[in-house]
């Protein structure tokens, strides 16, 4: 199944749906399990990082060229939602826990 999301205009609902679909495929859940392990993986910081480089990864992976645009645009919403890497410990602040999936 083709990733819904466009590179050149951003779609809330796309984003979810792909997001889902990507969870589903690296992790070989059906959708209704992948949206629950979406939901599960957006509640804490070390559960975004994760997801964040599950994403990632089926980027690195994926060969066709308009897909794994598709699979960066998704990358650079997370990493704007504050979804980059786990920066937890002492220092952490909170506050910059974003949840943008859902």
């Amino acid at each position: 199944m083709r990733l819904q999301t466009d590179p050149s205009c951003f779609s809330i609902t796309a984003f979810l749906a792909d997001q889902v679909a990507l969870v589903a495929r690296q992790e070989n859940l059906p959708p209704g399990a992948a949206l629950l392990r979406l939901q599960e993986l957006s509640h804490s910081p070390e559960g975004r990082a994760t997801l964040m480089h599950l994403i990632e990864s089926a980027g690195q992976r994926e060969p066709n060229a308009d897909e794994a645009a598709k699979i960066s645009a998704i990358c650079r919403e997370l990493a704007a939602w504050g979804y980059g890497g786990f920066t937890g410990g002492p220092g952490h602040d909170s506050h910059h826990d974003h949840r943008a999936a859902a």
